[in-house]
């Protein structure tokens, strides 16, 4: 662990351990997924390739035999013979993909869940971490003469906030302390409302962040190709019921017992 990481309080230091530990996680899950589904373009690439060279030969065979009135010479033979490896081969590659697609459906939605995992553990960690860079820049900068003078000018615009209040129609100047609290509630949305604006100007055009190894760690990741989008992994009850599927597809089938 970092010496900035350290010096963090145990709350976000355990959200970004959390974080890391459901990263990798995904992270081996992914790798697997990548090679399986190598694996799958691999066989079906080699299946149409396969169907390719068996229907060439078929066409070819068959147009010779024709042209030679029926005549079945050697390379006649030698095309039906290459038309008909090539086909077997092409249905062993299929059946090579239909075995593995069920497992690749399945380790789909395991990436898939544990993407959802690391994404959640991500976003609690960055919510933390930017809560804590802003009071602190924020304690930093109120610290400074700037800061203080931002402060100032703050505590004199809450006297106008309180003027334009006052001549709210529903505003009572009583000491009833339910509308003291109401006037308080809404002093403090003003106000809010105002830095906000503020803020929006100034971050209209962003500061490039210093480098900071944490904010790289908590980047969210790219989605690989062979991953669910994720617009498409759905709810969890749909995944349960593709995983159910997919198991079901898995499963070896019986063949039934011819009887003698």
């Amino acid at each position: 662990m970092s010496d900035h990481t350290s010096a963090l309080p145990e709350p976000i230091r355990e959200a970004l351990a959390h974080h890391q530990e459901a990263k990798a996680s995904y992270q081996t899950l992914r790798e697997r997924l990548a090679s399986l589904g190598q694996r799958l373009e691999k066989h079906r690439k080699t299946q149409a390739a396969a169907t390719v060279q068996s229907d060439l030969a078929g066409t070819t065979w068959r147009a010779k035999f024709h042209a030679a009135d029926g005549e079945l010479n050697r390379e006649i033979r030698d095309l039906k013979r290459e038309e008909l490896d090539a086909r077997e081969l092409a249905e062993e590659y299929g059946r090579l993909v239909e075995a593995l697609e069920p497992e690749f459906g399945l380790l789909q939605l395991d990436t898939a869940e544990a993407f959802l995992d690391a994404e959640q553990r991500r976003e609690d960690a960055h919510d933390l971490y930017a809560r804590h860079c802003l009071e602190s820049a924020a304690t930093e900068l109120f610290a400074l003469p700037e800061g203080q003078a931002l402060i100032s000018a703050l505590a004199d615009y809450r006297q106008t906030l309180r003027r334009e209040l006052a001549k709210h129609p529903a505003y009572e100047p009583d000491g009833r302390a339910q509308t003291q609290e109401q006037i308080r509630v809404a002093l403090e949305q003003r106000q809010g409302q105002v830095l906000n604006a503020l803020l929006q100007k100034a971050t209209a055009d962003p500061v490039e962040r210093q480098d900071d190894p944490i904010w790289q760690g908590l980047e969210a990741p790219v989605p690989s190709g062979h991953e669910l989008p994720k617009a498409q992994i759905g709810s969890h009850l749909s995944r349960m019921r593709r995983r159910q599927e997919l198991e079901a597809l898995s499963k070896p089938q019986k063949r039934p017992v011819s009887a003698e």
